[in-house]
Order: C-alpha cells, then structure tokens, then sequence
C-alpha cells in the first residue's frame, strides 16, 4: 500500500468502531471518550501527512499573566512525549497534536495513533490541571475558566 486515501481512512475509523463526520475536502470529525472528559478530534489527510488534532484540548481560556508558568509546563511535557505536541492554536487555547507520513499509513498504524493520543490526552489533562493548581489557578469545570 502506498498511501492512504479518504476512503481507506474512513474504512479504519468505521473498523475502529468510531463514528465519524466528512468536514471538507480530506478532513474529517470525530472523537472520544477519555477518563475525565471527552476530546473532539479533527484528522486531516494530505499527500504527504495525516494530522490528527484534538482541538481544543483544554476548551478554558488562559490567564495570560501566568503564560511564563503554563508555556514551561507545556514544554516540559512536549519533552517527555515521543510523537504527539501540546501548541496552541488560532484561538489562543491548548490544543494536541500528531503527524504522520502517510506513505505506507495502514489500519495497524492508524491504531498506534489512537492508543498514542488517547494515553497523552489523559495523562497530560490530569497533569496539566494539577500543575495549574500548583501555580495558584484553579479550573472550575462548570464556567471552563482559571480563577
């Protein structure tokens, strides 16, 4: 197989098990359940990379006096994983992400990339809030908002 098409990606998130929404040329809706909360994600597939987005990752708006605290929190976490990055996107808010070559891309490692984003997406929320609170930011989760 050389590389994946829409058809063929919309093939592995129906043998996934996933429901999933056509939102334009070569992308595509969907998303999951994790531990505490559930992520939207967006895949976008080119001839060169398939992009999978889950935006936003913390739907809260920042505090932007604490940015110095929150940015080396993000970073360090980008540190420690292997394929998948916390950025922020258009809006200003958390969002992640992993990339892939989509030559050779086959159902196997569409899997790989699910197991990856949903282990990160829990373990970075939980740590992410945690170390919010550690700076003196607490989120509530009723207004999606530090205080």
């Amino acid at each position: 197989m050389e590389r994946c098409t829409g058809p063929l990606l919309e093939n592995y998130l129906a043998t996934y098990g996933w429901t999933y929404r056509s939102s334009g040329t070569h992308e595509w809706t969907t998303g999951f359940q994790g531990q505490d909360r559930s992520f939207p994600l967006r895949i976008s597939l080119s001839d060169t990379w398939i992009s999978f987005h889950i935006e936003p990752y913390l739907g809260l708006d920042i505090d932007w006096e604490a940015w110095p605290e929150i940015a080396r929190c993000l970073l360090e976490l980008n540190g420690r994983s292997s394929m998948v990055r916390l950025s922020l996107c258009d809006q200003g808010r958390i969002e992640m992400s992993l990339e892939v070559f989509n030559k050779q891309f086959c159902y196997e490692s569409f899997c790989t990339c699910m197991g990856l984003l949903g282990f990160y997406a829990d373990q970075f929320y939980d740590e992410i809030l945690g170390r919010l609170d550690s700076i003196g930011f607490n989120y509530t989760e009723s207004l999606k908002l530090l205080t």
